[in-house]
């Protein structure tokens, strides 16, 4: 893809490839991350890179320049990154990463700033990678990191020009904002966007979604609708282009455009919840607000004023990590649950079913591994066949066993049944699983279902939150069941592939 400003922009020199800072609460996670040395588990530390637009770009850029001298494949997900580059050298390479606070300590402006962009990307990536979901998108990681991403160029600006990172800020209030930045840069920064993001080896694939195209392309438009829905509420939730956006992402995704306005509060609330330690205010804030006028914007000394005196950002401590456990959505829960229901005419492949369970099980009730295992076609075993929240090198994945064992698992699929391991059972039931599955599985609660389609076994479903502090409860062990009976009838009437 040709870049759409002359490589000879005198911003790209400064905006460009280089020790970039990230965020300090990236640098406080990844230290305590690297305390686990080995045991480290790679979906934790892309889960920590994925808070941070610069922190993406830097392991992006470094996986690509890596893969360009080996294998001539572009990397375009924190997942594969961390495969290229492995946990340890991963550590050791980024153990002396300098942050943001301490490069913008004499320029608070320009840090408000930076604030302000990254809790508009940690907004629109929510968005648009739950649009993604919702569409079926396989890889809806890519269109999350391609959301991150639109905003780093404006991030880059803060630290390498302070000063017109401020004025872009507040001439953005008084006029249009291509106007602003054409003022202030010389062009658009939708323009500079992509050959800054070329110059760091951003995949083309990424840099694609965010050009300009003839004719847009699905995830285009899920991302431009979280873009626009991002910017629009920032001036109320309760607004006419809103409701265009809203109907545009209804039409794709197959929805009534209220679903869609539903799906999109209650992410811009989860995404304000797990955006809290950003010291800026997030767009869900005027969620409760009512249609009406909207307000005069403050006088620009006024507003200047307020943010260089907020609160500044918390010191590099021995903090301990913030974990934040996934929220159970019982709106999503019962959409999952209506939209196996509804398609069990063979109107779906087996995929396309699966990605209907999957969703179910992490958006709707808060688990974080999950896996859908099958009967192998010789009827001898059970082996993993989709997976969510598994990363390739989670032990989990190569989850197989034999049909006929007497282990727990074998005995699950005697008939159509669940178990939920705890610290109650654990003592007697621990044991009654192979040391094998023990190992893929590691040592913490968990859900199993076997599935049967009348009396002949279809496969199993395993599913936790992860190993740590997040734990598993009765509801959430009762809608496991009941989804996982919707899921059986679902399957049983899916089109193979």
């Amino acid at each position: 893809m040709a870049n759409s400003v002359n490589d000879k922009n005198p911003w790209l020199e400064k905006l460009g490839p280089s020790e970039v800072p990230v965020f300090r609460r990236t640098v406080r996670l990844l230290a305590e991350l690297a305390q686990q040395g080995e045991s480290a588990k790679s979906n934790d530390i892309a889960a920590a890179v994925l808070l941070d637009p610069l922190m993406t770009l830097r392991i992006l850029h470094d996986a690509n320049a890596q893969s360009s001298k080996r294998l001539g494949s572009e990397i375009a997900t924190v997942e594969h990154a961390l495969m290229r580059i492995g946990v340890n050298s991963f550590f050791d390479k980024y153990k002396n990463l300098q942050t943001i606070e301490d490069s913008l300590s004499g320029q608070p402006k320009a840090l408000q700033a930076a604030y302000e962009q990254l809790q508009r990307s940690f907004h629109s990536s929510w968005q648009a990678r739950d649009f993604a979901v919702l569409h079926l998108d396989t890889r809806a990681e890519e269109v999350q990191i391609a959301a991150l991403l639109a905003g780093v160029t404006e991030l880059l600006l803060c630290l390498a020009a302070p000063q017109a990172a401020v004025k872009l800020r507040r001439l953005r209030r008084k006029q249009k904002a291509v106007k602003a930045e054409v003022e202030v840069l010389g062009d658009s920064l939708e323009s500079l966007q992509q050959s800054v993001l070329a110059a760091w080896r951003v995949p083309e694939e990424l840099r694609e979604m965010l050009g300009p195209a003839q004719q847009l392309r699905p995830r285009q438009i899920m991302l431009r609708s979280a873009f626009k829905i991002d910017r629009l509420a920032e001036q109320g939730w309760w607004s006419d282009e809103l409701a265009a956006v809203y109907d545009d992402m209804a039409e794709l995704l197959g929805r009534l455009p209220q679903q869609v306005a539903g799906t999109v509060h209650s992410n811009a609330v989860h995404a304000a919840r797990a955006g809290a330690w950003i010291p800026a205010p997030a767009v869900a804030r005027w969620l409760p607000l009512l249609p009406g006028e909207w307000p005069h914007e403050p006088e620009e000394e006024e507003e200047e004023t307020r943010q260089t005196a907020a609160k500044p950002a918390p010191a590099t401590g021995t903090a301990a990590t913030e974990t934040i456990c996934p929220m159970p959505n019982k709106r999503i829960f019962e959409e999952s649950l209506k939209a196996i229901e509804a398609h069990q005419d063979g109107t779906l492949t087996l995929t396309q079913m699966s990605a209907q369970i999957l969703r179910g099980l992490h958006s709707g009730l808060g688990l974080s591994r999950i896996l859908f295992a099958m009967l192998t076609p010789d009827g001898m075993r059970v082996k993993s066949r989709f997976t969510l929240g598994v990363t390739a090198d989670d032990p989990l994945r190569h989850f197989e066993f034999k049909l006929a064992t007497k282990d727990m698992f074998g005995q699950l699929m005697s008939r159509m049944q669940g178990v939920w391991l705890n610290s109650s059972n654990r003592g007697r039931m621990w044991p009654m699983v192979t040391p094998s599955l023990q190992k893929m599985i590691g040592e913490g609660d968990f859900y199993a279902m076997s599935l049967f389609a009348g009396n002949k076994p279809i496969g199993l479903i395993y599913a936790d939150r992860g190993h740590g502090s997040c734990d598993l409860d009765p509801a959430a062990y009762t809608d496991f069941k009941l989804l996982c009976l919707q899921a059986a009838r679902g399957l049983a009437k899916a089109k193979p592939g």
